[in-house]
């Protein structure tokens, strides 16, 4: 595959146990490339409950076969040599993905391809550090705890950036020592089935890393599962509540839901114009707005408003022109997923339009005449309640609301039910620490905004999610601890 495209008929097989193999289910479905509606191919198997139930067999199997065997320095080697693997092969894997998810090619050599070394060098490096606890014997017991891996885990991953978080998702817990089933979302599942693959390669046994295809109904699947022992899901609040509920139902599994967001952008007077413009825009175009943590509430202190507005106007007017075919490695901003989500879009920003207290600043339509591209749209000041400003959106659409004080706008950040990632801009840095206690959001950036790191947690508060990922903490939520009492009086 090194260096050559990829022909999207070739990943249209599920990936069990070490190969590629056809659905027992029959059922297929047709995907397209949002940039002009073409096919991409129409046979992406639809896997049923006989193809879950031999992925989890195979997984199990996995578990408490070879892969138990393997020590934390073998299994640190596996993910390093996969670092290396990918090297070579990430790049047209990037390249097969775009063709369904309209994600521009360009954002590959830097944001995806560094982002997914990153998470698998970070995540080598714990294999041997899961340590646990020790207490004395002065009650007549020793007392040790020690962090055991899950068993069969499973995750089921968003459209919006698939390769990522499939590593996202497995490098912490197969350096915990857990097997994994992948679903990717039904909308960009090429990349992954090509990713699969590769962990065998790499020295990884069958069975510890598998990928099935299909949509909420395969999803569903795994969720109920009586031997899958935690999932982890990336995608809507809907969606997140019934996973939720069918885990519970079913065996009681484990769940880490990362979900929606609206996330609030707080400029204040002193703030650095030209920086805070520039993080607030990126936050809001970046993969069409199409982005969990996009900046698409912001916030302008009174005394500025007037410089940031022209500023943050004439940004989004020059995001459209980047707008163009995302297989183009010079293009920038690409299309909306498919041809359902861009009507979605389009009708929230209708009825933004409808508000009479909603001033349209720019944008506000489809882009072109084929293809799934909206354009870069801002609404000032809308209404409280209105639909732009409470719910999220999904698309490079943002507002913009003036405030006085601080008091006054971390009481409008914290009017809603999205708490995953917020933005301040100031020179303050005592009233920055002081505002980001205040708001109500998993990760804070000061002077920065939509941005996440590998090393620390990242999550949402309220209705954003439960758990997180990222850093050490995600180790825990692949491990169950075990305590061990010795009578030392026997």
């Amino acid at each position: 595959m090194s260096g050559k495209a990829l022909d999207p008929k070739s990943f249209t097989k599920l990936y069990l146990n070490g190969q590629y193999v056809s659905a027992q289910s029959t059922d297929t479905y047709t995907l397209k490339n949002p940039k002009d509606n073409s096919v991409v191919t129409s046979e992406v198997p639809i896997a049923g409950a006989e193809d879950v139930d031999a992925a989890v067999k195979f997984a199990e199997d996995a578990f408490r076969g070879p892969w138990s065997k393997f020590t934390a320095i073998q299994r640190t080697e596996c993910m390093l040599k996969l670092v290396s693997i990918l090297d070579e092969e990430l790049a047209p894997i990037l390249t097969l993905d775009s063709l369904t998810s309209g994600i521009p090619v360009s954002l590959a050599p830097v944001r995806e391809t560094n982002y997914i070394r990153n998470c698998l060098i970070y995540y080598a490096g714990w294999t041997d550090k899961q340590k646990g606890d020790y207490f004395p014997a002065d009650d007549g017991f020793v007392k040790f705890v020690r962090h055991e891996p899950l068993g069969v885990c499973a995750a089921v991953n968003p459209f919006n950036a698939p390769i990522a978080t499939f590593f996202l998702k497995s490098a912490p817990a197969l350096a915990t020592g857990n097997v994994i089933i992948i679903k990717p979302s039904e909308k960009t599942p090429l990349g992954s089935l090509a990713v699969a693959s590769l962990f065998e390669k790499a020295g990884f046994p069958p069975g510890v890393v598998q990928v099935i295809t299909g949509p909420g109904s395969t999803g569903a699947l795994l969720a109920e599962h009586m031997k899958i022992r935690k999932i982890s899901f990336t995608g809507s609040v809907s969606t997140g509540r019934k996973i939720q509920e069918m885990a519970a139902r079913s065996n009681l599994k484990r769940v880490t839901l990362e979900l929606g967001g609206k996330s609030p952008a707080v400029v204040f007077d002193d703030a650095n114009l030209d920086n805070a413009v520039t993080w607030t825009v990126n936050g809001i175009i970046t993969r069409s707005g199409q982005l969990c943590v996009a900046a698409s509430r912001v916030y302008i202190q009174e005394g500025i408003a007037e410089r940031f507005i022209k500023l943050y106007v004439e940004k989004m007017k020059a995001a459209a022109d980047d707008l163009g075919d995302p297989q183009d490695p010079s293009v920038k901003l690409g299309p909306l997923v498919d041809e359902g989500h861009l009507e979605r879009v389009r009708a929230i920003v209708e009825r933004g339009i409808s508000e009479s207290e909603s001033e349209l600043l720019v944008g506000g339509a489809r882009h072109g005449e084929s293809g799934c591209f909206m354009q870069p749209t801002v609404f000032l000041n809308p209404k409280n309640d209105a639909e732009v400003y409470k719910e999220e959106i999904f698309g490079p659409v943002s507002i913009i609301k003036t405030f006085k004080d601080e008091d006054e706008v971390v009481r409008l950040s914290n009017d809603s039910e999205f708490g995953l990632m917020a933005g301040i801009f100031t020179k303050d840095i005592t009233r920055a620490l002081r505002v980001s206690a205040n708001i109500e959001s998993g990760v804070v950036g000061i002077n920065c905004v939509s941005v996440q790191n590998i090393q620390v947690p990242f999550g949402g508060k309220k209705q954003s999610g439960i758990g997180r990922e990222f850093g050490e903490y995600a180790l825990r939520l692949f491990t169950e601890p075990k305590t061990v009492l010795i009578n030392m009086n026997a």
